[in-house]
């Protein structure tokens, strides 16, 4: 009986350690809005909208939205991280 407590009391620690350090190496991905470069016309139907950024755009999904009064086409992507141009100094 002893041993078996033992072995639970264990579990449960690395349970408290484990489970906080995985979720703080979780990486979130910064997600980037457009309107669709080739949607035309009012989106009424958020499925074809996100079949065609998909397909056409490369897009990671799209979604119809009202904006401005006018329901549009929107495409998401990772955004792309800016590229560092400065050079090293010697």
């Amino acid at each position: 009986m002893a041993k078996s407590t033992h072995y639970v009391a264990i579990l449960f620690v690395f349970v408290l350690v484990a489970i906080p350090e995985m979720m703080m190496t979780t990486v979130e991905a910064n997600i980037c809005e457009r309107p669709s470069q080739t949607w035309s016309g009012n989106c009424g139907n958020t499925g074809h909208c996100d079949k065609q950024c998909k397909d056409w755009e490369h897009a990671s999904h799209g979604a119809c939205h009202k904006r401005e009064n006018h329901w549009k086409c929107f495409c998401y992507f990772e955004c792309k991280k800016p590229e560092n141009h400065e050079q090293k100094k010697v």
